[in-house]
């Protein structure tokens, strides 16, 4: 009786220790659903909360006006690739080597079966959190590598990487998806076709004289003939659509970039093929509306990313969205992202999860100052007041982009940030708000690794009522650092030891859909480490005025920074970067993806 009464009071003494600690809190209630909503490409200066006032988006400034809008977001870099494995993995990606070198002009994984591919032995949020239990999803755009197996039979992506489901497109969309292209290429012009012919001709003459002289049957000569035209199609094939059209950058003909790569996967299997571009915003939207459904059903929290197709190029629309807005295909394409947001938002609420559901949404980096399409419409974002944009490496309009947390009772409404902070502040961030244990504890294997993320929980609760603390951060331009940033009391200093090369009188390097400024190489960027550039983005935040160079205050920070930058170097060793090998990067037709039931 005695040890009864014993083990009940020990049981009792047990529940009210569990409750009162955290563990026991998180136990006692359902941690917090997460929703990530990415755009992609998304100016800054495009979205009604953040200062347009002609492009209407209802639902994202919905978004704002219920949760924190931050004013000083930053991506971890100018391109699609390594912006988002930042972001997923709260760490520079040239640590990873996720970053090309200057030898090599591709930017970003150009193809499915493409051997480059986020590292296994990278955490990212997905896998944290799958390990505290969530079930995982991804709806629309990965582009972090596929690791498709010989014959594309498999190519799991982000399955290899916490996700339990995916739907949805491998790479980016591309210009060249918006098709048709030519597949019977012969330009005579060519060096390679004139051979080709050249060669068939030689060969069929070759024949003949053969037959004649050899007296082979018919039946010898059309086999002989069937096989000369079947080697010679493989060399015209490879000459007129891998590596020498030079109308496309990505080693292939827009013919071929196309067929190889224009697909949508469920799970690790292509599933449509073509991209059926029109409507693709709405499809995606219904897709994380029937994912929130089946969540609905389950006990068990969810993190869902949605990844925007919109609004990179090409621009596309539904018919109920074309000429919908006042700034033509661009705009068109604003408003339908933003329709589909209110899609995914809506279901939230349909399906009771609103309220336990912490939304994030963001751009991987800025607008595309110089796209336009080929009829000369422009159809690159705005970057407001900002300079530079999408691929130059530290100017604000490449990497500073919109940034709103949501969620109801926990984090204030309408509440505004400036301070800076970083996409990669993501992981750290929801791991707190969720009351989860850090990441080492919840993934062992990542308890070594060094986040360059960092919580902005009580930012976020608390807004700027209490100083920043001092924060350092780098931005890249591929391995190569131009510039970094100090956070530091009322200031927030910016230093250029790189500066990019504008076009006289603009902040962009002239037009085209594959236009940009690269920030790399003599023709578009300069070193100015021996005397760099330092702005106080606080009392000059579009970068007008640069600190005399004479006085007290540039002096100090820019000795710190540079003794910085030095250190810096000296403890963190860039791997060598799978990205600047064409072998790793280039299209394998033997771990090519076919769709076998489109």
């Amino acid at each position: 009786m005695k040890i009864g009464i014993r083990l009940s009071l020990l049981s009792a003494l047990i529940a009210t220790a569990l409750t009162a600690s955290p563990l026991g809190e998180l136990g006692a209630r359902r941690p917090p659903n997460i929703l990530v909503i990415l755009a992609d490409d998304l100016g800054i200066g495009d979205v009604g909360c953040y200062g347009n006032d002609t492009i209407r988006t209802p639902n994202i400034d919905r978004l704002a006006a219920e949760g924190v809008k931050l004013t000083h977001h930053l991506a971890a870099a100018p391109m699609c690739t390594p912006s988002r494995a930042a972001m997923m993995t709260s760490r520079y990606p040239a640590r990873y080597g996720l970053v090309p070198n200057e030898r090599l002009e591709t930017v970003v994984i150009p193809h499915i079966s493409s051997r480059v591919a986020l590292p296994l032995d990278e955490v990212t949020l997905a896998t944290a959190l799958r390990a505290a239990n969530y079930t995982t999803a991804l709806v629309g755009k990965w582009h972090l590598g596929m690791y498709c197996n010989l014959f594309g039979e498999s190519c799991p992506g982000p399955l290899k990487h916490g996700f339990d489901t995916f739907y949805g497109i491998p790479v980016t969309l591309f210009m060249e998806f918006r098709g048709p292209h030519p597949f019977w290429v012969f330009d005579l012009e060519k060096p390679g076709f004139q051979r080709l012919a050249f060669t068939w001709l030689l060969s069929v003459v070759s024949l003949a004289f053969a037959k004649k002289k050899l007296k082979w049957s018919l039946f010898t000569l059309v086999f002989l003939l069937l096989l000369t035209h079947a080697i010679l199609f493989v060399f015209w094939f490879f000459t007129a659509h891998v590596g020498l059209d030079k109308g496309s950058l990505w080693g292939v003909s827009n013919w071929l970039h196309r067929a190889a790569n224009s697909r949508i996967f469920r799970q690790d299997k292509v599933v449509e093929s073509p991209i059926e571009l029109d409507g693709l915003s709405q499809r995606l939207a219904a897709e994380s509306r029937k994912v929130l459904a089946d969540f609905a059903k389950d006990d068990k929290p969810f993190f869902l990313f949605h990844s925007l197709a919109h609004v990179h190029t090409p621009m596309f629309n539904a018919p109920n969205r074309e000429r919908a807005s006042k700034h033509g295909r661009y705009g068109d394409n604003i408003e339908e992202m933003d329709e589909s947001i209110g899609t995914v938002l809506d279901s939230l609420k349909e399906f009771g999860l609103e309220d336990n559901t912490l939304v994030y949404f963001t751009s991987d980096q800025g607008g595309h100052l110089e796209a336009i399409d080929d009829d000369g419409q422009r159809i690159g974002g705005h970057n407001g007041l900002f300079k530079g944009g999408k691929a130059q490496g530290g100017p604000e309009g490449g990497i500073r982009v919109a940034g709103i947390y949501r969620w109801p009772g926990h984090l204030p409404g309408g509440a505004v940030v400036d301070t800076p902070t970083s996409l990669m502040d993501l992981m750290p961030t929801f791991l707190d708000l969720a009351g989860l244990p850090p990441l080492g504890e919840l993934v062992p294997s990542a308890a070594n690794k060094d986040l360059d993320g960092q919580s902005i929980a009580d930012l976020l609760m608390n807004g700027d009522r209490s100083p920043p603390q001092e924060r350092i951060m780098i931005h890249h331009c591929r391995q190569a650092i131009r510039a970094l940033r100090l956070v530091r009391g009322d200031h927030i200093y910016k230093m250029y030891v790189g500066k990019v090369n504008w076009f006289e009188g603009s902040t962009q390097c002239g037009w085209g859909h594959s236009t940009g400024c690269a920030c790399y190489g003599d023709e578009f960027h300069r070193d100015i480490s021996h005397a760099p550039e330092l702005y106080d983005l606080s009392f000059d935040p579009y970068e007008d005025k640069p600190i005399n160079p004479e006085i007290t205050e540039y002096k100090e920070i820019v000795e710190f920074l540079q003794d910085y930058l030095k250190k810096w170097k000296s403890s963190v060793h860039y791997p060598d970067p799978p990205m600047s090998n064409v072998l790793d990067v280039m299209w394998r037709i033997h771990y090519q993806p076919f769709c076998r039931s489109c």
